[in-house]
């Protein structure tokens, strides 16, 4: 009896022992874990978190990033009444420093986390339609989510003022694009991706040009397709506006169907006609005599037309992509001009005779090297104003189809007995040596011409200059003088003037005198008042 009782008091012993630890190991009574199972980990621990949100725009294109920690799973759907998408994280906690502040923008109007389980994180953004959405995981730090939503569909519709077909497409955002033809019926097919259109499917009325209407719908959930039904098969590009990234415009390509060139006594005459709006890219080779011109976003027609003889210099040919180029000689002594017609479906190019061709001109930058000339009280120094003047003064000349020479081209000396004898031996058709003036007498200021008294020629080249610089300066003007004792236009062998464009001594002459406004319009002065001259065919 007492070996029993004593066996009694042990497993009473026992019991009261696995009584008290039980709470200490986590088992529950009735469970299907075994005595010795390890305690489970619960998952959200610290080192599982949403750290954090924030926003980022390009474009007008949203953009969220979920800054999580440690290993997760995640699932997206969207709800309607409310609109919302619900972002769950599975194996995640809130952050204890999280915040959605600020953050709304775009679709978005509200954000909200919070715990929807033991286990799980629920991100809701709030919105004020439903729209299409894109989720990635980042690959650079800080790890977690990407969330981009789509672009938006804004308008669609024709530009009013194209000569040509021209449709809009705009969204609120850069997008990708893919252009398709179907025929029979034909139909231009336009696909937008990661784009989402708000409501209903659209008709779009045509312009009765060129589409009959255009059909917009919600392809799938990444796409929205537009569909113009045409009227017949065009080529066309389509292109980025230059203004707007969220803008695409669709241009018809036009095809040149005929070109004519038409010789004329002093030069000749380029016709060039379109099915649209023609456009030119002038730019003129002086070493070979030939312009070219490059007609963008344009074919050759399957029956184009051409007429011109051999001899005449024009060339057209096709330059990928859909680019016509236009060669044609304008040779030295020649200038040339482009116009349109009103609705730009027709280029004209108009070769003649420069009105200067065959004329040459000597321009004299006065001074120079160690002679500074006059310098002004604001240290503006005489020698490099008038070479200034004189490079601006030569590019006018020489698109006129003058040949202008420099008695220097830098900063060097050169005595004035040199200059005369570099404008004889080139034979020039007149002589003009450009300085500033200057005087003790701050007041004193205006423009001078100084001519030898018995050379008539230089008279009438003096007076077509004054007349015409100071048409475009409004300068004051202090006359035309004469005098023997200068030695350009005694010694030279042509009509010669010294011009004096102003006083540097003067301050508010000074300061004219150093803008670039002010410095092309003497320029432009003196260039018409050659012209003028030799077209009065003064005596020689």
């Amino acid at each position: 009896m007492k070996k029993s009782e004593k066996r009694k008091q042990l497993l009473y012993l026992a019991l009261i022992i696995l009584f008290f630890l039980l709470p200490l190991t986590g088992m529950e009574i009735g469970s299907d874990q075994g005595l010795f199972s390890q305690p489970a980990v619960m998952a959200g621990a610290p080192d599982h978190q949403l750290l954090g949100l924030n926003r980022e725009t390009d474009h007008g294109k949203i953009s969220y990033n979920l800054l999580i920690s440690g290993e997760y799973t995640y699932r997206s759907f969207l709800l309607e009444d409310p609109e919302r998408l619900v972002i769950d994280l599975t194996g995640v906690e809130p952050g204890a420093a999280l915040s959605t502040d600020g953050l709304p923008a775009g679709p978005v109007k509200g954000i909200r986390v919070s715990r929807f389980d033991e286990n799980t994180t629920r991100v809701v953004f709030d919105l004020d339609y439903l729209i299409g959405y894109k989720i990635t995981r980042s690959i650079t730090s800080p790890a977690g989510l990407r969330l981009d939503f789509n672009a938006v569909l804004k308008d669609v519709g024709f530009q009013s003022a194209s000569a040509a077909p021209e449709i809009y497409i705009e969204t609120s955002g850069p997008v990708q694009y893919k252009l398709d033809y179907l025929l029979d019926p034909h139909r231009l097919v336009v696909d937008l991706w990661d784009v989402t259109l708000v409501g209903p499917a659209l008709s779009v009325p045509g312009d009765d040009r060129w589409v009959s209407n255009i059909r917009v719908s919600q392809f799938d959930p990444q796409t929205i397709r537009l569909v113009l039904a045409i009227k017949e098969p065009r080529n066309c590009v389509v292109a980025v506006d230059e203004n707007n990234p969220g803008r695409l415009v669709i241009r018809t390509i036009p095809e040149l169907v005929a070109a004519t060139w038409t010789p004329q006594a002093d030069g000749g005459q380029l016709v060039l006609k379109g099915n649209g709006t023609l456009q030119g890219e002038p730019t003129y080779d002086p070493q070979k005599g030939k312009l070219y011109i490059e007609i963008p976003h344009t074919k050759l027609s399957a029956g184009f037309e051409s007429t011109w003889p051999e001899q005449s210099g024009v060339q057209l040919r096709e330059k990928s992509p859909s680019t016509i180029q236009v060669e044609l000689a304008v040779p030295r002594g020649h200038q040339y001009t482009i116009t349109w017609t009103q609705d730009r479906k027709e280029m004209t190019v108009k070769v003649q005779n420069a009105p200067l061709s065959g004329k040459v001109i000597i321009l004299d930058p006065g001074h120079g090297g160690a002679d500074a000339g006059a310098i002004s009280p604001g240290g503006l120094r005489e020698k490099e104003l008038n070479l200034v003047v004189a490079v601006r003064l030569k590019e006018k000349l020489e698109a006129l189809g003058a040949e202008v020479l420099l008695t220097r081209e830098d900063d060097r000396y050169l005595w004035l007995y040199d200059r005369v004898a570099i404008a004889n031996r080139a034979g020039g058709s007149v002589l003009l040596s450009i300085h500033a003036n200057n005087h003790d007498n701050r007041k004193i200021y205006g423009l001078e011409i100084w001519r030898h008294p018995e050379r008539e020629g230089s008279a009438v080249l003096a007076a077509a200059l004054a007349d015409a610089v100071l048409a475009r300066t409004k300068q004051n003007f202090r006359g035309i003088m004469a005098s023997k004792d200068f030695v350009l236009p005694r010694e030279a062998e042509m009509p010669a003037i010294i011009f004096e464009m102003g006083f540097i001594s003067n301050p508010e002459e000074e300061k004219l005198l150093l803008t670039e406004e002010f410095q092309d319009k003497i320029a432009e002065g003196l260039c018409q008042g050659l012209l003028d001259y030799f077209q009065a065919s003064p005596p020689q």
